[in-house]
């Protein structure tokens, strides 16, 4: 069986002959022919579809690298969804990912696939080589509106085409990194029945999975049905004092007075506390004589221990706990998928397919904790301790800013579920002399609904928070004072820890909130392809593709009351609605020139054009061009450049954004102001990227098994879609552009108000790198044999907006990628039993390149050690009908190095190392004929 597969993409669909496998390299174990999968699925060899390339019919090679991923690699590994396997690749980046979603409320169980890092909403994703309805969280705050892959069943996966470079030509709008083409099974014989059962050795993350999968043929063979059910569940991991590491606490504190005081301005440390106080800290005035104290639980107060290094927010050392406190280390997620297909043959001509699925995903994640950084306590609040007060009367003061992390109130919890139902209906065939059509009309909906319960709502809390007292009890000062927004207000005490105890009954529940947000998001789809060999030049058959293309997509969000207001710490949403539609047509062209002549032993060149016409954004035209040339065989040279687009998403045109606090520097002033720098701008350009690939493949035939290759790769992407910082329209207003300015409401004296600006086409990204693959297939005698396969990729320049993210191991920036990460796997096999050993390994590298790049962003621990992960697997064949699996995930129970993210509050970039631990899965598959 073929495992993971590099070829020269070839045709949607091979009708003559060996699949062109010289033209890229196997990169696995067995790496036969990719018939070799198929026919173990029960699919002929007329079946056989290759993503790269829409014109090729008989075997000519095509020049995009493309790797294939097949699905006994899947079953080895014990996946539960294609993503864990897919985003080992050393050409992926985890973005979207269990371990990466540790702060993604928006949609934490959501899996993407982001080649190059450049983002999942760059990388296209097909199933059977048609789009896959989005999915659209109700906050799109980076979190992309792209393919979940836990849409796609697994026991229902053939094979994954993987093309490394840009496809707009052939596929459309956003296939500028590459594309990801899951195929599904098309005819399946008998039941297989799987299940398999995990956990961690710390005795968490339990997972489990069940599927069903079933087929059978009629009518004589003209007709194929096959269906799959799959339920997996992966569970919650609950915060960072989980794991040992985690309880170390590490963070980056940032050090204001760095030019006085010797440290740096950036100290990465251990023990790291929220500055905040669990029991409440008083902050000023500067003249108060209590200043710095904290609330016991008993009403009194002490001094409070704020470490060796505080700045307001984190402090080394000192009392409390992790601001991180309660929140998912790594979310839970269950998943229920089906799929059915059905297949009849009238004739050659007329082949008739349905098929449809529905996915239904559930996350479930525990957010933070509310902090409130400033808030001014009365000296008559109610709740206020009496020896405060005194001293507030003797001092004459009449207020003091309070600070309190409400650790008593308990995390924000959230639901998010996904549901997505699809249809598909296609008609394909022969047309005759080498010629083939094929046509679809597709359906796909996503339903996104996000409920939270337990929501820091500010407005109430400081309306609760301000307690007095009337007549002997004890009120809301709003309530006292007929203020309509107080209306049902329940006062709330927030004088030293466990105070809600002490509060009265409600007070929760009238600060905590719950609400929700809801997404529907529909794609219709409809295509017509048409492919054939017209002519043939001395060197053999040209093959060409056409057709055409229409797609129509449409997005609206509701919320809950509260949300719509924005009167939640996190979650809100504001409800838009927004659509557009595509027209497209294409054609691609593969000529040989050359075939078993003194300068070549083949020479074929291939060139793409496609155009789209966008109801939003306009006409548009990809292109692309490439070569193979092969001087003698064995030794094989590709070369491709494209221009590639990704159009604008319905939320960047038409959402209101959302709007939070946030400091602005703008003409010598300094004011913290609300900010919504994430509104829709309707008149976006699509991004535009210009791709080039370089490659080299190698297949002696004096080492038979042996195939290696080598691509570089440049893509250079402008006019991507980003939102305007602060700090930007700030200086540029200040410097007196007029348009920056008019983002800026102002009060009459010049004082800035409040800021909104659209989102725009302002970055760009350009990234260049290697990728190499090998694989060596030795046999040992008999039935056994040792297989290796190594696939790896090395980042030259990963420019954002001009900085180079190439090397930046660190959790903070979109398109940070390690300098060079490797995937290199052993596979024993003999008679019924086979071994794998996979080692995963990342570079050393940065927590951030521009640290120690300027005196204020100094710091005294940016380097990351390379890390190694080492997974075993095993396979036991107990008989035709039963197989057995297992598997040790992180053998060497490796803790994931120091990689702090003060923004999100993060210790570890779970995107790349492993925050699990030591895991054991075992698995039984069992078919029945």
């Amino acid at each position: 069986m073929n495992s993971v597969l590099k070829l020269a993409a070839g045709s949607r669909r091979v009708r003559h002959g060996w699949l062109i496998a010289s033209s890229l390299i196997a990169v696995a174990a067995n790496a036969q022919a990719p018939q070799d999968s198929a026919r173990a699925s029960g699919v002929s060899d007329q079946d056989i579809i290759v993503t790269g390339s829409r014109a090729s019919l008989n075997g000519f090679s095509a020049p995009s690298p493309t790797q294939v991923i097949g699905a006994d690699l899947i079953a080895r590994q014990g996946a539960s969804t294609v993503a864990e396997v897919l985003q080992q690749e050393p050409a992926f980046k985890a973005t979207r990912s269990a371990g990466g979603n540790a702060n993604n409320f928006a949609n934490p169980g959501q899996a993407t696939a982001d080649l190059r890092g450049l983002g999942g909403q760059r990388t296209l994703v097909l199933i059977n080589g048609s789009r896959v309805v989005p999915q659209a969280p109700s906050n799109n705050t980076g979190v992309p509106v792209t393919t979940d892959l836990n849409v796609i069943p697994t026991n229902m996966i053939d094979r994954v085409e993987v093309v490394t470079g840009g496809a707009s030509a052939q596929y459309g709008s956003d296939a500028v990194a590459g594309v990801v083409n899951v195929l599904l099974k098309k005819q399946f014989r008998g039941i297989e029945l799987t299940a398999s059962s995990g956990i961690s050795q710390y005795g968490d993350n339990a997972r489990y999975r069940l599927g069903a999968i079933g087929g059978i043929d009629f009518a004589g063979g003209r007709g194929h049905f096959v269906a799959s059910v799959e339920a997996t569940e992966s569970k919650e991991i609950n915060d960072l004092y989980a794991r040992k590491w985690g309880a170390e606490e590490w963070m980056i504190v940032t050090n204001s007075n760095f030019a006085t005081n010797g440290l740096p301005a950036n100290v990465v440390a251990p023990n790291v506390k929220n500055n905040n106080s669990i029991g409440g800290k008083i902050l000023g005035p500067n003249n108060f004589t209590l200043r710095g104290y904290t609330f016991n639980a008993d009403g009194t107060i002490r001094p409070y221990d704020a470490g060796s290094l505080n700045n307001g927010t984190y402090q080394i050392g000192g009392e409390g706990l992790s601001r991180n406190t309660g929140s998912s280390l790594i979310p839970g997620v269950r998943r229920v998928t089906t799929y059915a297909r059905a297949e009849f043959a009238f004739s050659d001509a007329a082949v008739l397919s349905a098929e449809g699925g529905y996915t239904n995903t559930l996350a479930i994640f525990t957010g933070g904790l509310p902090n409130i950084a400033s808030f001014t306590i009365q000296r008559d609040n109610a709740y206020l301790p009496q020896a405060v007060r005194d001293a507030m009367i003797a001092q004459n003061i009449t207020s003091f800013t309070l600070s309190k992390g409400f650790y008593d109130m308990g995390n924000i919890n959230f639901r998010v579920r996904n549901e997505t139902p699809h249809v598909m209906l296609a008609l394909e065939g022969d047309l005759g002399n080498s010629w083939h059509y094929d046509t679809h009309y597709s359906y796909g909906k996503n339903i996104f609904r996000s409920n939270f319960t337990n929501n820091f709502a500010p407005a109430f809390y400081a309306f609760a928070a301000d307690a007095v007292q009337v007549g002997g009890s004890i009120v809301c000062r709003g309530v006292r004072d007929n203020v309509p927004a107080a209306a049902g207000c329940v006062p709330l005490n927030v004088f030293g820890p466990q105070s809600i105890q002490r509060s009265a009954p409600g007070a929760q529940d009238y600060v905590n909130r719950a609400g929700f947000s809801r997404v529907g998001y529909v794609q219709h789809s409809a295509a017509v392809n048409v492919r054939g060999e017209p002519f043939a030049t001395w060197a053999g058959p040209v093959s060409i593709a056409f057709g055409g293309e229409w797609r129509s997509e449409k997005q609206k969000l509701t919320a809950d009351a509260l949300s719509t207001a924005g009167r939640f710490l996190i979650g809100n949403a504001t409800p838009f609605a927004g659509k557009f539609n595509v027209k497209e047509g294409y054609f691609e062209a593969l000529v040989p020139l050359a075939r078993e002549v003194s300068f070549a032993h083949s020479f074929d060149i291939n060139g793409a054009i496609r155009y789209a016409d966008y109801s939003t954004a306009g006409g548009q035209t990809t292109w692309k061009l490439g070569t193979v040339y092969e001087p003698i065989e064995g030794l094989r040279f590709r070369a491709t450049r494209s221009r590639d687009i990704r159009a604008p998403a319905i939320y960047e045109l038409f959402s209101p954004g959302s709007t939070l606090a946030a400091g602005l520097t703008v003409r010598g002033i300094n004011a913290n102001i609300p900010q919504n720098r994430s509104i829709g701008n309707p008149n976006l350009r699509p991004e535009v990227a210009n791709t080039l690939t370089l490659g080299v493949v190698l297949q002696p035939s004096g080492i038979p098994g042996l195939r290696a290759s080598v691509d570089y790769f440049r893509i250079d992407l402008r006019d991507a879609i980003d939102s305007l910082t602060a700090a930007n329209i700030g200086n540029f207003c200040t410097a007196g552009q007029q348009l920056y300015c008019s983002f800026i409401t102002f009060a009459p004296n010049g004082t800035p108000v409040s800021l909104a600006a659209p989102v725009q086409n302002i970055a760009s990204f350009k990234s260049t790198g290697l990728d190499f693959a090998l694989s060596y297939r030795l046999g040992l005698g008999g039935s056994s044999s040792l297989t290796t396969r190594f696939s790896g990729t090395y980042a030259l320049k990963n420019l954002i907006n001009g900085v180079d993210r190439a090397g930046e191991n660190g959790l903070g920036s979109l398109g940070a990628v390690p300098h060079f990460r490797g995937n290199i796997q052993e596979t024993f096999e003999t008679g019924p039993l086979s071994l794998t050993a996979q080692l995963l390994y990342i570079s050393k590298g940065n927590n951030d390149n521009t640290f120690n790049t300027i005196p204020a962003l100094t710091i005294n621990k940016n380097e990351i050690p390379a890390m190694a992960y080492v997974n075993l697997f095993s396979t036991l064949r107990i008989d035709e009908r039963m197989e057995l699996t297992a598997s040790i995930d992180n053998l060497l129970n490796t803790d994931p190095p120091v990689s702090p993210y003060a923004t999100q509050g993060q210790a570890v970039n779970g995107q790349y190392y492993d925050k699990v631990g030591r895991a054991f899965e075992i698995g039984v598959r069992i078919r029945f004929p």
